[in-house]
């Protein structure tokens, strides 16, 4: 940074060495801005050691300082980022406005060095080479060109509430030190600066210790008005309680505008039109915080305040992924805002309008928009660890009273997935909620009050912590069914009019009448205008022409929608759905299917690959159907079982595979033109670590080919496999298989470049033949070292003695001529330096030399034009073959897949292949000693049982004492069912059943809160659902149905449920405490009765506190005659008297209810004809005697 140097001789000096110190800046009895440490002088002495003269602070937190771009610093003294503190220039107080705003902007320069002006050009004036570019912002109110003092415009502190003359709380008046001297020698300017040095120590101490007492500073910003929470208005000047009121964007006023710095004002007119984002602004290599954003960088990034009037705190470009990650993570909106222009652009910029001051800054955009919905893999975001995919879900309905239609987006940025649907759903949104659990997202979307009460209501149970975004109202328009295909057609599938242009679940959605595609079809307008949403979100996030480009679009059918093959025939063509059982959300959850830990997915998931793992997630949420599939995994599974040392192999060849499926999303990201013919940002952005960025560009690129060079060792590892499945994953096409041969397209790109090189110079350089353009440009330069190189021999015989060339870059090819034959140059000959020495000489440039460096610069040039280009059209050759890669992923996901059941297998103590059969007219389950897949079995205890086979009912009315394990053997059942039809070996002793089409589960006892239900109506919701759609197929869980209201209320529902189950003949497990339940149906042929064993001690014992109940978890033939309900008292610990008085008042109840019993049964004897009088009189006889026992 240059500054004003206040000097007494008053004019400009023009020695260089004193420039540079003049960077040192002069203080005066001004406040200073809050302080962090006490150690100047240490550092200073530090630096003035190392030659860096600047005044600085002590850092505790250095990610959150740096070093500020300066017009004198030597370029050749670059800093490497994360090695060592940086250091962070301290701004003095004394300095005027006018010497604060006169910064050099930084050069954006190919090598990422810091502009350097000419050292005749700096001054010490005010304006420096760019003397009229604040690159570093200033304070509000500030100008960038010199003004007087009276003439200067109204502070922005006028615009602050009360105290608006007051600064910072801990700042404190500084001990003066005087200035250098203008015409000092090096040793006296660094003799003052180091006495400088101490007193600034000791102003520090000073400062510290009483800041310690004072009261926490109060920033700027937090004074403005129109940030205040009664006066915050958007834009469009709406308070939040306006129905139209926009979150994501704020009004600032145009006078508090007119105060500030040119670059001060960029950064408000940004942050106005994106108040919801943290700003992460570019100023040089440097992404700075600014105001309340740097209080985010302080609070979530534990970054510290910079020195200065507002609040400001900032990192170095090198960190952005790191940054925006945890800000990302933790629900924030992180706006990348570039410098897309250099110093010089902005000067020719400026010269073609007329500018006023404010036009006077490198012109800055944002470039990306990220948040949990909408990350994209770029140069400067790598891939992280998680495999899960992140959901973008747009949602638009239409209201039909007790139902509802839905139009749903559902999209993963990362890998460019589009999934457009729509569907009917009932009035519980069941439907929606499947979709939700199945394909959970991290971004909700959708039009302001475009909703019913009934869909908010569900999307605030569910999607409560999410982050969601609301379009206008005016987005109905702008996102609708034809404006979307329109985009589409003209951005993308535009320019022939043939039909196949278009990507076949988009050209199901047009009408058939239209052969522009521009008209959508009825039944998909709604599945169209949620499309046009997310891609509105995506383009307003600057990412349309990233994501787009690579999409695949996939068409969502709801699992449990009986789709027919008439209804639309132009998907009999394409492979977009596929027989599976059905889970609805509420199985997902009761089941705990899926989730990182403690469910079925963690369990199974010895998965070596991130897209493996996704994989096993939607088999896990979809079991397969299909008979010949099962039984082909099972297969497969059983021989990876049986080679234990190439299932090992296998893992240990899977295991260091990067993420292909987001890897081959990032290729064709870096390959993409259209971000280029777009005019993107990010074409114009001007990024100071890009030879980082590209060397990790190409580094990626190489580990995914060799990768991919890794893999195609499988068809040699499985060439000798014997099952029909690994097989066709394994093997060529040319040996039966549908394994991709990628030997081709692996040796172009193998012999393409040297790799090598690129990996440290961070460029291709093609081999000759691979590019037409690289070997023209080859050829100029050729010819002109070969120019250089005659010219050179030339000279030799002129001076008679051996010349060399001397020089590096812009100085190249001068003539270096031992001293001895110097004589000889003449007038053409332009002395440019002299070695002396024992080897002394002299240099010198001739007209020719200057012509042959600029033919070679020229050329230079031009190849490097091309080479930038190069690695482009690299990445882009290689996304032409995605389909080959993508078929090379899918094997190997599947393998991955496989290999982790068997795994899974492998470790299990107790192990079996399920016997799948189909077409029976009676569903069946026949289990043998089963386990809970999720449960240690060590100590679990299997359990076995039968369901509608010729010795038992389909359905079992399951009884037994509390905590006796009913609920855990409903789970245990679902999972291993679950588990069967993924084609997995399961733990038991044995296993034989039909296939499943849809598991039920009416599970525990909560209530929905949120949604105003209470436990009984979510009991009765979801035994509704199962009501509805069950079929004979079916498997129903039931458990404990009709708590929660009154007992003969309850009972009776339980008992029409049963009926009702009973007649359709799914395979059931209903459990009860009702023992009302057991004397309905115990004679019924079509249940079967079942309860969990215990075993009992002291059980008629007056005191129930006395009674032991041991648990056998077995499953077993038969009724339970009690709950045992007092011990699960015992075991909670309640009184002992409690138990007593509830154990005599259950025997009262008892005996009531005794008493009616046999008083009902003494009025039917009654009735009894004559001809049975004698057997009448012994049953009252009989009953008679029992109600006399009975004692209340």
């Amino acid at each position: 940074m240059s500054k004003k140097l206040n000097t007494s001789a008053g004019g400009t000096p023009k020695n260089t060495l004193f420039n540079y110190f003049a960077k040192s800046p002069v203080v005066d009895k001004k406040k200073l801005a809050p302080s962090n440490g006490n150690n100047g002088a240490e550092l200073q002495k530090e630096n003035l050691q190392n030659g860096n003269i600047k005044e600085v602070k002590k850092e505790s937190k250095p990610v959150a300082r740096r070093k500020l771009p300066t017009a004198t610093e030597d370029s050749d003294q670059e800093e490497e980022i994360g090695k060592g503190k940086r250091k962070r220039i301290a701004l003095p107080e004394s300095e005027s406005e006018e010497e604060y705003e006169s910064k050099s902007e930084p050069d954006f320069s190919d090598d990422g060095s810091d502009y350097q002006p000419d050292a005749k050009e700096s001054t010490f004036s005010g304006d420096s080479a760019s003397g009229e570019e604040d690159d570093d912002i200033s304070e509000p109110g500030t100008e960038d060109e010199p003004t007087p003092k009276k003439q200067r415009k109204k502070s922005a502190k006028n615009f602050l509430n009360n105290n608006n003359n007051e600064e910072p709380a801990s700042k404190k008046a500084k001990i003066e030190t005087p200035a250098l001297v203008a015409g000092g020698t090096f040793m006296e300017k660094l003799q003052q600066l180091q006495s400088n040095a101490k007193k600034d120590a000791a102003y520090d101490e000073i400062v510290t210790t009483t800041s310690n007492l004072d009261e926490p500073t109060v920033w700027p910003h937090q004074k403005l008005d129109f940030l205040q929470p009664d006066k915050i208005k958007d834009k469009a000047g709406r308070r939040p309680d306006h129905p139209e009121y926009d979150k994501s964007t704020l009004h600032v006023p145009e006078k508090f505008l007119n105060t500030l710095s040119p670059a001060m004002r960029q950064w408000w007119v940004l942050k106005a039109d994106n108040f919801d984002c943290v700003l992460f602004f570019k100023v040089g290599k440097f992404y700075e915080l600014y105001h309340g954003d740097a209080d985010v960088g302080v609070n979530e990034l534990g970054f510290t305040y910079m020195r200065g009037e507002f609040a400001h705190s900032g990192f170095p470009e090198i960190s952005f992924d790191k940054m925006s990650s945890i800000l990302v993570d933790r629900g924030y909106k992180v706006a990348r805002v570039e410098q897309t222009e250099t110093p010089d652009m902005m000067t020719e910029r400026c010269k073609r309008i007329k500018s006023t001051k404010y036009d006077k800054v490198v012109a800055r955009e944002i470039c990306q928009i990220t948040d949990r919905g909408t990350q994209v893999f770029g140069s400067q975001c790598a891939i992280g660890p998680n495999h899960q995919p992140n959901y973008m879900l747009a949602i638009v309905e239409q209201d039909e009273g007790t139902s509802s239609k839905y139009g749903i987006c559902f999209i993963d940025t990362s890998i460019g997935d589009f999934h457009v649907g729509e569907f009917d759903d009932d009035k519980s949104c069941s439907r929606l909620l499947t979709l939700i659990s199945h394909n959970m997202p991290v971004l909700l979307l959708h039009e302001k009050a475009a909703l019913s009460s009934r869909t908010q209501q569900i999307l605030r149970t569910v999607l409560g912590g999410i982050q969601k975004e609301q379009l206008p109202g005016a987005g109905s328009q702008l996102c609708s069914a034809e404006k979307t295909l329109k985009l589409l057609a003209e951005r993308y599938y535009a320019g022939t009019g043939n039909e196949d242009n278009w990507p076949l679940v988009l050209r199901t959605m047009q009408s058939d009448t239209d052969h522009l595609g521009l008209t959508p079809a009825e039944p998909y307008k709604l599945a169209l205008k949620a499309l046009g949403q997310c891609i509105h979100y995506i383009a307003k996030c600057k990412l349309e022409p990233k994501v787009l480009p690579m999409a695949r679009y996939q068409l969502y059918v709801p699992p449990d929608e009986q789709q027919e093959e008439t209804a639309k025939p132009k998907l009999t063509s394409a492979p977009l759905q596929r027989s599976h059982m059905v889970l609805d959300a509420t199985t997902l959850s009761n089941l705990r299917i899926v989730g990182e830990e403690h469910s079925l997915q963690s369990t199974l998931d010895h998965c070596c690959t991130k897209f493996g793992k996704r994989l096993l997630h939607h088999w896990l949420c979809a079991p397969s159907c299909d008979l010949t599939v099962l039984r082909e995994r099972q297969e497969a599974i059983g021989e990876l079982l049986s080679q234990p040392d190439e299932l090992q192999q296998l893992r240990a060849l899977l295991a260091p595979m990067p993420d292909f499926e987001r890897h081959l999303a990032q290729i064709h990201l870096f390959g993409n033109k259209f971000i280029s013919q777009t005019e993107h940002p990010d074409s114009r952005a001007i990024l100071f670590e890009e030879k980082l960025y590209n060397k990790q560009k190409l580094r990626s690129f190489m580990s995914i080919l060799k990768g991919f060079e890794t893999l195609m060792q499988l068809p040699e590892m499985f060439q000798r496999c014997e099952t029909t499945l690994l097989r066709r994953l394994t093997q060529l096409s040319s040996n039966g298989g549908n394994y991709p041969d990628l030997s081709k397209q692996l040796k172009f790109f193998e012999n393409a470049f040297d790799h090598e090189a690129a990996a440290k110079a961070g460029v291709v350089a093609p081999q000759p033949g691979m590019d037409a353009d690289y070997d023209e440009v080859q050829q100029r330069i050729a010819e002109v070292e070969e120019r250089l190189q005659a010219y050179l021999k030339e000279q030799e015989r002129h001076f008679g003695c051996r010349v060399t060339y001397f020089g590096s870059d812009k100085k190249r090819y001068q003539l270096e001529v031992p001293e001895t034959h110097a004589h000889k140059a003449n007038k053409t000959y332009a002395l440019e330096g002299q070695v002396k020495g024992k080897k002394p000489a002299r240099r010198y440039i001739t007209t020719e030399t200057k012509a042959m460096l600029k033919d070679m610069q020229q050329a230079e040039d031009a190849r490097n034009a091309v080479l930038k280009d190069l690695a482009r059209r690299l990445f882009e050759k290689f996304s032409n073959h995605y389909e080959q890669w993508k078929q090379c992923i899918d094997c190997v996901a599947t393998l991955d897949v496989l290999a982790g059941l068997a795994e899974y297998a492998r470790q299990q103590l107790v192990i079996c292949v399920p016997e799948l059969v189909s077409g029976q007219a009676q569903p069946f389950i026949e289990l043998e000693e089963g386990y809970h897949p999720c449960a240690n079995p060590s100590t679990y205890i299997p359990n076995g049982l039968q369901l509608g086979t010729e010795t038992e009912a389909p359905l079992s009315l399951l009884t037994g004492p509390n905590m006796g394990g009913k609920s855990t053997l409903m789970r245990q059942l679902g999972l291993l069912v679950i588990m069967a039809q993924i084609g997995a070996h399961i733990p038991a002793a044995s296993c034989r059943m039909s296939l499943v089409d849809r598991i039920f589960t009416r599970l525990g006892a909560q209530d929905d809160i949120l949604a105003g239900h209470s436990t009984f109506l979510v009991e009765l919701n979801e035994t509704s659902l199962i009501l509805k759609h069950a079929t004979p197929n079916s498997l129903v869980l039931l458990d404990e149905l009709g708590r929660g209201t009154a007992t003969y209320d309850g009972t009776a529902i339980a008992a029409s449920v049963v009926n009702f189950l009973a007649n359709l003949k799914c395979r059931t497990l209903f459990s009860t405490h009702y023992h009302n339940l057991i004397d309905f149906f115990h004679m019924d042929k079509r249940i079967t009765l079942g309860h969990m064993a215990c075993m009992v001690e002291n059980e008629d014992n007056a005191d129930p506190t006395q009674e032991t109940v041991t648990f056998l978890y077995k499953y077993t033939a038969g009724a339970c005659p009690k709950s045992y309900g007092f011990n699960a008292a015992k075991l909670a610990g309640m009184p002992h008297g409690i138990i007593k008085r509830a154990y005599e008042l259950s025997k009262k109840v008892e005996a009531i209810a005794l008493q009616r019993k046999i008083t009902a049964k003494i009025v039917t004897a009654t009735a009894l004809g004559d001809n049975k009088k004698h057997e009448r009189l012994n049953n009252l006889k009989d009953l008679l005697m029992q109600l006399k026992m009975c004692h209340v």
